[in-house]
């Protein structure tokens, strides 16, 4: 497998195994949003004998560790996982095919103060997800 999962593994605390490298080698090709379900398909597709539950775990440990994030995809009810990006991110996310654009500007800085102001939190993050269909998908439907 590519040395570069394994070093990217080992950053985050973790032994480069042929699972752990493939589930990283399909996240890492993808612009969208993966289910699990996905991920395992795509692994066996590509020879990797590897039970659907033993993806599950990776991916759970992924995230555990910083490595992908979980993000929940209302049209199905339930999570998918990309690969965490650098730095502050909000992202909008297809709904039909769980495309994920990056959004360059924070609109919650100026409200995160007001908000810590006036509940007296000391506020340390947020999240912003918006969701909607992106202008392939809104052209079929």
């Amino acid at each position: 497998m590519n040395d570069d999962y394994k070093a990217c593994l080992r950053e985050h605390g973790l032994k480069s195994t042929k699972a752990r490298n493939g589930v990283l080698d399909i996240l890492s090709r993808e612009t969208s949003v993966v289910t699990v379900e996905t991920v395992y398909a795509a692994l066996l597709e590509q020879g990797c004998k590897v039970n659907f539950s033993t993806v599950y775990r990776i991916l759970e440990m992924f995230t555990e560790r910083k490595l992908t994030e979980k993000i929940f995809l209302p049209d199905e009810g339930k999570y998918g996982f990309s690969l965490r990006r650098p730095g502050h991110t909000h992202r909008l996310i297809c709904l039909q095919c769980h495309k994920v654009v990056d959004l360059a500007h924070c609109p919650l800085s100026d409200y995160e103060k007001e908000v810590a102001q006036k509940t007296q939190f000391d506020i340390v993050g947020h999240n912003l997800e918006l969701y909607g269909y992106c202008p392939e998908c809104k052209k079929g439907r």
